[in-house]
């Protein structure tokens, strides 16, 4: 495995903007939201670039979606590849559902709560585009998001060069891993009128010495400082993102990170992996959560470990247990998700399902989509029709171009 921490002297030079095109239309970018203001979405927004497929994935109250989706279409007029995925969606549960992903799914048959479970859907979303060569996953609460721009274009930089050099691209034999992953210059927080600039957030700093004691055991790197353990801000080849598996609610950045490191030869039989961690020039500014938010984050991601306890040494298992023990924590057991290489969507023919009726109205597209739902399960045939995999992303495009077109079942 190669694993690197880059710091670059510049950012902006001809030759890399010539190319930059060919990468931004070829990166789908998704936004993982919640209860973030829609002014706050739009400032993330207008920080992406207009030739790129945006997936935003949120998690909103239903009832807000209505006004969330004509907000950004007054706003956002020049993104026209922007796509906007409620995570109850009951059509992205049954197309979940019929290809075997039924842990996803709630008691109401809908996809969990959790950032995982949208990174998830995003992922999904973006595969099943089927031209994004990279996908890049940024959180919607970035409160300044012109750091944005930055992330951007390292990772462009990034994913460009070791594209120039063979080792990546989708015919190459040796069937290579890469991931970028962001450190933030300072996470700063304001206290007693004090603006404080620290390098690591509160998650962090607990997660990334094990991920350190980790590589010394697994790879023999020692003393290699691990700072993007919980990068929210990251960038994948579409490769990866494919072969990783998911995992639930916020122990999803830890799982991956793990579940990459066991690809590139802890656990399974081993491939070229690369490992960037690229030191950003700019703060982070983001919303802060509470004290037990972050306690519930760094149980959530210290789970994840457990998921690979026959594969953790001794001496890393002995440091876990003991920071679960310090910090009196009740760790759980995350929810995996199978990778997306595992639902079989190479098929160009093999149709998904999706409803007829349009989600225009939120509302009206709830009520529609239950009595689909009820008439379903007493026995009835299905009204849902069968939709290529693009045309099934498309209906969450909030600017048309076309009327879908629906395929033989």
């Amino acid at each position: 495995m190669d694993i690197d921490t880059i710091r670059f002297s510049h950012i902006l030079e001809a030759d890399t903007l010539e190319r930059m095109e060919y990468f931004l239309s070829h990166t789908a970018f998704v936004v993982s939201h919640k209860s973030e203001s829609i002014e706050t979405l739009q400032g993330v927004l207008w920080y992406l670039p207009i030739s790129s497929p945006i997936i935003i994935v949120t998690n909103c109250p239903r009832e807000e979606l209505g006004d969330l989706r004509r907000g950004l279409k007054e706003q956002m007029t020049s993104h026209k590849k922007l796509y906007l995925v409620h995570q109850k969606d009951r059509r992205v549960a049954r197309l979940l559902r019929a290809r075997g992903v039924s842990q996803i799914l709630d008691v109401d048959g809908r996809v969990r709560d959790g950032k995982g479970e949208g990174m998830y859907i995003g992922t999904l979303c973006a595969a099943m585009l089927g031209y994004p060569r990279w996908v890049i996953f940024y959180d919607a609460d970035n409160i300044v998001p012109c750091s944005l721009l930055e992330y951007t274009l390292a990772m462009g930089k990034l994913f460009l060069a070791a594209s120039a050099q063979d080792l990546l691209w989708e015919e190459t034999p040796g069937d290579a891993l890469h991931n970028v992953r962001i450190c933030w210059a300072a996470k700063p927080e304001v206290k007693n009128g004090t603006l404080e600039f620290k390098l690591l957030g509160r998650c962090t700093s607990v997660i990334s010495p094990l991920f350190s004691s980790l590589l010394a055991e697994w790879f023999g790197i020692h003393d290699y400082p691990i700072i993007s353990s919980n990068a929210g801000e990251q960038g994948m080849t579409m490769k990866t993102a494919k072969t990783l598996r998911f995992s639930s609610h916020y122990s999803v950045e830890t799982f991956q990170f793990l579940d990459f490191l066991s690809h590139a030869g802890s656990a399974h039989r081993s491939r070229k992996a690369i490992l960037q961690q690229y030191q950003s020039k700019s703060p982070h500014f983001h919303t802060k959560g509470d004290d037990e938010h972050i306690r519930r984050m760094i149980a959530q991601s210290l789970g994840s470990f457990f998921v690979f306890h026959e594969y953790i040494p001794t001496s890393t298992r002995e440091q876990l247990l003991r920071i679960c023990d310090e910090m009196q924590l009740e760790v759980c057991y995350p929810v995996i998700y199978p990778s997306i290489d595992d639902l079989n969507l190479e098929e160009e023919d093999e149709p998904v399902y999706a409803s007829p009726f349009d989600d225009g109205d939120e509302q009206g597209e709830a009520v529609a989509i239950d009595e689909v739902d009820e008439l379903t399960e007493n026995g009835e045939s299905s009204p849902y029709l069968a939709f290529s995999k693009r045309t099934f992303v498309d209906q969450y495009k909030l600017f048309r171009e076309y009327t879908p077109q629906v395929l033989p079942a």
